[in-house]
């Protein structure tokens, strides 16, 4: 027995480093974290003085901070190992201490700097390290680094980082006189070759220019998400594919830019009311090439904001309400036809159309009727020339929006309120609904958990997910973009401030 304990001790001690191993291979490590903090004062010559507005920096970087009246500083998270603490400021000689952070420890140390000899020598050219030069494919957004090269520890240094956008002779100060030696270049343009300096200065304004180097930025981006945001007051639409640095604002008009719809040719129209009317005007994914489509007959009807247009299944013709007529407009502005009349009393309000109508090869469109309150709506289905008007959804209590085609041409989504205050429109509860297209088979899609109201719900390109906008019940909280599968399913938050999405595949 006691030969069997002394083999089994030996089993575990051979295979303890293996197990270790193991686990090991299967692990990341955490990033750990400890503190700097200090104070900053003068030498004995300049009094011993605290010393406030001296920039406190570390290499490897973390935040950038100065000090306080009383010469103290932190550093609250900084990454633990080999640090080097940098204190600089105008007419003292720069200090760099090295110092060696424990996680979840404070470091408590005590910076004394003298004041910066009189300055003779001219400073060295400025040593580039990032980025590498002619690197290609960059965000937008670009680190520049660089270092102080031959000049003698402890000088004074002054730096102006100067851009060059391609083919230009003039660049741009972007940064003047910082004491750092790193900047961000932001809102850099796509596609885009660029040309940037460091020039270098001492106390003594004797300054030596730096050589050029070059870089480009990333392709334009192939955005998939398309929405109106609401920015300082101001509502514009943008473009996105949610990675960082690729929200891309489209438009920058003036007044309020709505309700982007995408056509199969990745055309973009959208509604504008910058001429007091709301107007109907396309523009390509880059925001470029805009084209106003409708002039003596705006986008208007029941308390309209302009929405309620879509495009015909090539691209070529824009269906819209103006009060009780549905019309139908080429791209261009030409060939206005009034499709469709609203029964009297009533007006058009918004429409679809589909070229696969039912899951077979035929051209349908839905349209919103509004009647003189809130309260009262007919969805209805017709030819594009308006004749074969059914009523798919007749006037029941409720007040409903934005009704759309399913992929397939089967079903149509809309939002329906069915607490509503009389009169005043005010929506309590709008749920997103589907119907067959025979009218059977209500159902309702946004379920038990859901907050707040369910509105301008579409399905993405993929047909796999439906998009929408959520936002509270008193219609001025913030409004979010959502995302479900078909059935109502795995609903997800996707965008903060935003609304009226459309999805497509980008191509």
């Amino acid at each position: 027995m006691r030969l069997f304990y002394l083999l089994f001790r030996h089993f575990i001690l051979l295979c303890l480093p293996l197990i270790i191993f193991s686990c090991n291979e299967s692990t990341v490590d955490p990033e750990l974290f400890g503190s700097i903090s200090g104070t900053v004062k003068t030498s004995e010559e300049a009094g011993s003085l605290p010393m406030e507005g001296v920039t406190i920096t570390t290499n490897p970087g973390t935040t950038s901070v100065t000090t306080h009246s009383d010469g103290s500083f932190n550093l609250s998270e900084v990454n633990v190992g080999d640090v080097t603490v940098n204190a600089k400021k105008e007419g003292y000689t720069a200090v760099s201490i090295p110092v060696k952070v424990q996680e979840g420890k404070e470091l408590v140390m005590q910076v004394v700097m003298g004041i910066a000899p009189p300055e003779t020598a001219v400073p060295a050219e400025p040593v580039y390290a990032l980025p590498l030069d002619a690197t290609a494919n960059l965000q937008t957004e670009v680190k520049l680094v660089w270092n102080n090269g031959e000049t003698e520890k402890g000088d004074t240094l002054f730096f102006n980082v100067i851009l060059y956008e391609d083919g230009q002779f003039k660049g741009d100060t972007i940064a003047e006189s910082i004491m750092d030696t790193t900047f961000v270049a932001k809102n850099l343009k796509f596609e885009t070759n660029y040309r940037w300096k460091v020039d270098v200065s001492n106390r003594a304004r004797q300054e030596t220019k730096g050589r050029e180097w070059k870089f480009r930025t990333e392709n334009f981006p192939k955005n998939g998400f398309f929405f109106v945001k609401d920015t300082l007051g101001s509502k514009d639409i943008y473009s996105w594919d949610l990675a960082k640095n690729h929200l891309i604002r489209l438009t920058d008009n003036g007044g309020t830019q709505l309700h982007p719809i995408v056509s199969p040719t990745e055309q973009i129209a959208y509604s504008s009311n910058e001429s007091g009317e709301y107007h109907i005007y396309t523009m390509d994914r880059r925001g470029k090439n805009v084209t106003q489509v409708t002039y003596d007959f705006p986008v208007a009807g029941y308390k309209s904001n302009g929405g309620g247009f879509c495009w015909s299944p090539d691209g070529e013709k824009i269906l819209y309400p103006h009060n009780e007529s549905l019309i139908s407009i080429n791209k261009d502005g030409s060939g206005l036809d009034i499709v469709s009349t609203a029964p009297v009393g009533w007006n058009y309000k918004e429409c679809d159309y589909t070229y696969g109508f039912g899951g077979v090869d035929v051209e349908k469109v839905v349209v919103l009727a509004q009647g003189p309150k809130s309260y009262q709506n007919e969805i209805y289905l017709m030819n594009p020339d308006g004749t074969g008007l059914f009523l798919l959804m007749p006037d029941q209590f409720g007040t409903i929006s934005g009704p759309v085609f399913s992929p397939d041409g089967k079903t149509v989504i809309f939002s329906r309120d069915t607490i509503v205050q009389y009169d005043i429109g005010k929506r309590m509860d709008v749920r997103i609904y589907s119907i067959n297209i025979d009218g059977s088979n209500l159902t309702d899609l946004s379920g038990d958990e859901k907050d707040g109201n369910d509105i301008q719900a579409r399905y993405d390109e993929l047909k796999d997910k439906i998009v929408f906008t959520n936002v509270a019940n008193d219609g001025d909280g913030l409004k979010t973009i959502w995302r479900m599968d078909p059935d109502g399913q795995n609903r997800e938050q996707i965008i903060t401030n935003g609304e009226m999405p459309f999805k497509i595949n980008p191509r």
